[in-house]
């Protein structure tokens, strides 16, 4: 019979009867069923047990995160096991790209030997749904010890919580937070006023024309692409017309639509009349000043600190927009998952879970990276307080970006949907397709790439 938590943490109230001598001292009462004139019948609370009541809890948490997102986990967990010290003990495994991960968790689902936790996409959470293998996070949420108040639950930022409940978790709290950013545009500001702008332009069309101005007013590029696959990112554009890229039931994909034939045909434009550059690494071109703008992760902007220094004045704001009646952009970052390992393991997993969306490590995250805090509260920490201070980019993605980020529908079928676009993309940027007949490939493709995960 599989063990739950919660019979493990809920109180049970034990009827016993003790009989009181004159010294004091208590002795079992007969079980004739007799009674005692001294006897007194009680109802006493036995205490839930602890998870680590029989020695400390190890668990394994698998994540991608290098360079200073690494170092930050790497505190977080110091930080967690110091004030857990005897309880639990917290063993972070940095295991590659995403793709890498998911495929390493996909081998333990086969052959055995899952974390306790791990960073998880929807697409991956639901993959492991499928498998049964991780545990939902509602029951944790509301245990009466190591659960959270209302309170804790309004502290977390609605985008974010809206992640770790999407519909088709069919009403269950299946991850929590870890760390969220979105899809900005970085900006040379020295650049942009050479040629006459303060900021990147509001919507796609003025985008185009401003692009052109840079590039002729200032012999730089305006902006750097990769030169692999942008079908990810070109699923967002599209979505900044008001267009599901994807139907809100995953059951179809929309891409053979004259809002996408106009954003190919700005982006074959402004590459034939080299206003964009393509690169293997646009931080790269961008942070030396080979590029005027990026379009990019706002988890980057720790790194672009680091690498720019003082060359040139920069900043970061919404991408453009091609409805300007409801702004939108991509909200990236993984999650985490509780796997199904023993009681002990899960519990200890929960109260890692909980810390590491608590205030004070989502202050640390943001801090050393340019991840956006989970919680409210992070932001009232002397920490961030004086981060967002030296570092106004960083608070100018909080305002400006994050607050119009939301996730794209999940489906397991999305990463194969974003190469088949990508392809077509491609056809269109090196004219080997018009624009209208490359999305039309896109559509086609697209669809058959969703059945396929049916």
């Amino acid at each position: 019979m599989k063990h739950k938590w919660k019979t493990i943490l809920a109180f049970t109230l034990t009827a016993a009867r003790v009989i009181v001598s004159g010294c004091g001292a208590a002795t079992p009462a007969s079980n004739s069923g007799g009674s005692s004139s001294n006897a007194k019948a009680t109802t006493t609370p036995v205490k839930k047990e602890e998870p680590w009541a029989k020695g400390p809890v190890t668990i394994d948490f698998w994540h991608i995160q290098a360079s200073i997102y690494g170092d930050s986990i790497k505190e977080m967990v110091a930080q967690f096991n110091k004030e857990y010290e005897g309880k639990i003990i917290v063993k972070e495994v940095f295991q590659g790209s995403y793709d890498e991960l998911n495929k390493k968790i996909r081998a333990a689902l086969q052959g055995g030997g899952l974390p306790t936790l791990a960073m998880a996409y929807e697409s991956d959470t639901l993959q492991y749904m499928k498998a049964d293998k991780i545990e939902p996070l509602d029951p944790f949420i509301k245990d009466p010890t190591y659960g959270l108040s209302q309170k804790e639950m309004d502290d977390i930022m609605p985008g974010v919580l809206a992640r770790q409940k999407i519909s088709q978790y069919e009403g269950k709290t299946m991850s929590w937070p870890h760390g969220n950013s979105s899809m900005g545009i970085y900006y040379n500001t020295d650049l942009l006023k050479k040629a006459g702008y303060d900021k990147p332009a509001a919507s796609w069309k003025e985008f185009e024309k401003q692009a052109l101005d840079i590039t002729a007013k200032t012999g730089v590029p305006a902006l750097a692409m990769s030169n692999g696959k942008n079908g990810a990112m070109f699923r967002t554009w599209l979505r900044t017309y008001g267009i599901d890229p994807i139907s809100q039931d995953a059951t179809s994909v929309n891409f053979d639509n004259p809002q996408a034939v106009e954003l190919a045909t700005i982006l074959k434009n402004l590459l034939d009349k080299k206003a964009i550059v393509l690169a293997q690494d646009t931080e790269q071109e961008f942070t030396i000043g080979r590029s005027a703008m990026e379009i990019g992760t706002t988890a980057r902007t720790s790194s672009k600190l680091d690498l720019i220094k003082d060359k040139f004045k920069w900043g970061i704001t919404l991408i453009p927009q091609g409805d300007s009646t409801k702004k939108v952009t991509e909200l990236y970052g993984g999650n985490q998952v509780l796997f199904k390992t023993t009681p002990e393991k899960e519990m200890a997993g929960w109260i890692f879970l909980k810390y590491f969306a608590g205030a004070n490590a989502q202050a640390i995250y943001a801090a050393k990276t340019g991840y956006f805090p989970a919680v409210k509260s992070a932001q009232d920490t002397d920490l961030l307080k004086k981060n967002y201070a030296d570092n106004p980019q960083k608070k100018q993605a909080f305002n400006e970006v994050f607050p119009y980020a939301t996730i794209d529908v999940a489906t397991a079928a999305r990463s194969a949907i974003e190469d088949q676009v990508s392809t077509a993309l491609e056809l269109s940027m090196t004219g080997k397709l018009p624009a209208a007949d490359a999305m039309k490939k896109a559509q086609a493709d697209a669809t058959k790439a969703l059945k396929e995960f049916k």
